[in-house]
């Protein structure tokens, strides 16, 4: 059996010595300028405000991995086995991930703050862009569905995570006014910060809070509550709420992070997942669009050019927050897949298989919580630990669910272009209302099925367009094509794999999820064909 800590050692190496390797190659590559920012000569602020370099870091980390990177490696690991997986993480990470998300990022900078889709209609065709568009509504809409479920699912697991989500929204607001409005130095105000948040932490651990209610009232309460909760977040301005509440969560998720990789190397455990499993499905190209977020994912194409990009306020800090904050995702799958690799495999107390089966949240906590509690430390126990880890989870949930909620209202006001669509108000509703419909009837549960090939779908295009924008500005775009190729061809295959295998959509008779796919099968093949005309013509 391998031991974890081993490749613990390997991952940390490779993903950081190649932020500061291939992530300057890239960066030579957009050469960044002293020009404004669009935060700066667009300043608004509502979603246009420079802000400060960790504090955007901190907002663009929580938003892109919210629980991405722990369902993801948690389902590959019981699909495939561990080793595919931990190759696919390290090596997706620093050469297509995160070159993804820093030159979604840099463009959009170029491009006045606008949104991936309006970037693509500039540089491919109208007709690209709104189909794109449209596409990344529909999986907007999914996303805050999906997550307000989870946030609510979560919370009914762990009651004491009532209290501590409560305080930190506070905790946020009090930090937002601190640092920007009344100018207090932002590392002692981040530390009173930090220690509020763990003391609500540990008094939630003292004072669970539990609806009386039957469950399925309970995940409707919840579920309604997270929804409001992410419309309202969305209409805040960034600086008071967004940034300092996911800057707040990124630092804990850091801790975490520190904790997890000393408590392996503490530990060192062997890998009890086996190492590769076969039949379940094929590797290719299904790990692939298993693992999105942690690798590559083209929701972090929508969070570069949707929120992140409004905020930057200098182009020399878009690889520390772009390319490094997907280099911190890596490092959070990686840790993610070591730990539930970790726990028995399907015998014995808090093995992986029984952890799955009650639930993701359950694998995720049970693996975190027996690795650190095992380090002798004597306040580390298994509860404590098992209760950080959630919420944990749940924190980067709702990160999604608001910044979701605030880039589907960007997404419709760039696109539709009209008075009434540009009230930000409108905006929300036209996207929280169908949300809100398919969380609580539980559509969701069938259209999710299809979220993995439409992700890497947004990413695969994002790439096209990143491609055809460094062709428009006479760039050399050798390093773009074998990442751009091998998404496109991977997310086409996995489409058709979902549509045509033997116990497939139209087998099976879904007829739903094969109309859906069918039509994201076209629309990659269209905008394919338009984006790689574009670069072959440019390069002639």
């Amino acid at each position: 059996m391998v031991n974890a800590a081993l490749i613990a050692i390997i991952g940390i190496l490779f993903l950081i010595i190649n932020y500061f390797l291939y992530g300057r190659f890239v960066e030579r590559k957009i050469k960044p300028t002293n020009k404004k920012t669009p935060a700066h000569t667009n300043r608004d602020k509502t979603d246009y405000y420079p802000a400060n370099k960790f504090f955007l870091f901190g907002h663009h980390f929580a938003s892109i991995a919210g629980a991405g990177p722990i369902i993801g490696p948690i389902l590959a690991v019981s699909y495939f086995g561990w080793f595919f997986v931990a190759v696919w993480i390290i090596l997706g990470t620093i050469f297509i991930g995160a070159v993804h998300d820093y030159l979604s990022l840099m463009i959009s900078v170029r491009n006045k703050g606008q949104g991936i889709s309006e970037i693509t209609e500039k540089t491919l065709n109208k007709k690209s862009g709104k189909i794109f568009a449209f596409m990344i509504y529909l999986t907007l809409v999914l996303i805050i569905s999906v997550f307000s479920i989870s946030a609510a699912e979560s919370i009914i697991f762990q009651p004491s995570l009532v209290i501590p989500i409560i305080a930190i929204s506070i905790i946020a607001f009090a930090l937002g006014l601190a640092v920007y409005k009344f100018k207090k130095n932002a590392l002692i105000s981040t530390i009173i910060a930090l220690i509020f948040a763990f003391f609500f932490m540990y008094l939630g651990y003292k004072i669970p809070i539990t609806l009386p209610f039957s469950l399925a009232t309970q995940k409707f309460i919840w579920t309604t509550i997270f929804i409001s909760y992410g419309a309202i977040a969305s209409l805040i301005p960034v600086w008071i709420f967004l940034q300092p509440r996911d800057y707040i969560s990124s630092i804990q998720l850091i801790l975490f992070l520190f904790l997890g990789f000393v408590s392996i190397m503490i530990t060192k455990p062997v890998l009890n997942s086996p190492m590769i499993i076969r039949g379940n499905f094929p590797i290719w190209p299904i790990l692939f669009i298993t693992v999105a977020c942690g690798a590559v994912s083209g929701f972090h194409s929508l969070v570069a050019s949707g929120t992140t990009s409004k905020q930057l306020a200098k182009e020399k800090d878009g690889k520390f927050v772009g390319y490094g904050g997907m280099i911190a995702e890596g490092l959070l799958a990686l840790l993610v897949l070591l730990m539930v690799s970790s726990l028995k495999w399907d015998s014995g107390n808090l093995n992986f298989i029984d952890s799955l089966n009650k639930n993701w949240v359950v694998a995720f906590g049970n693996g975190f919580a027996n690795m650190v509690s095992q380090t002798g430390i004597s306040f580390l126990t298994f509860s404590i630990v098992s209760l950080i880890g959630v919420f944990m989870v749940n924190q980067f949930i709702l990160t999604s669910l608001d910044t979701s909620t605030r880039l589907s209202r960007i997404v419709i006001s760039e696109t539709l272009r009209t008075k009434i669509f540009k009230n930000k108000l409108i905006g929300v509703l036209v996207t929280i209302i169908p949300a809100y419909i398919i969380a609580i009837t539980s559509v969701y549960s069938n259209i999710w099925r299809l979220f993995g090939s439409a992700n890497q779908l947004i990413a695969a295009v994002a790439l096209i367009t990143i491609s055809a924008y460094f062709i428009e500005h006479k760039k050399k775009i050798k390093f773009l094509i074998i990442p751009t190729i091998f998404m496109i061809v991977t997310t086409i295959s996995a489409i058709a794999y979902g549509l045509f295998n033997d116990k497939g959509y139209i087998a099976t008779g879904n007829w739903i999820l094969t109309i859906i796919s069918f039509a994201l099968l076209i629309l990659a093949l269209v905008i394919s064909y338009e984006g790689f005309q574009i670069i072959k013509n440019g390069k002639k």
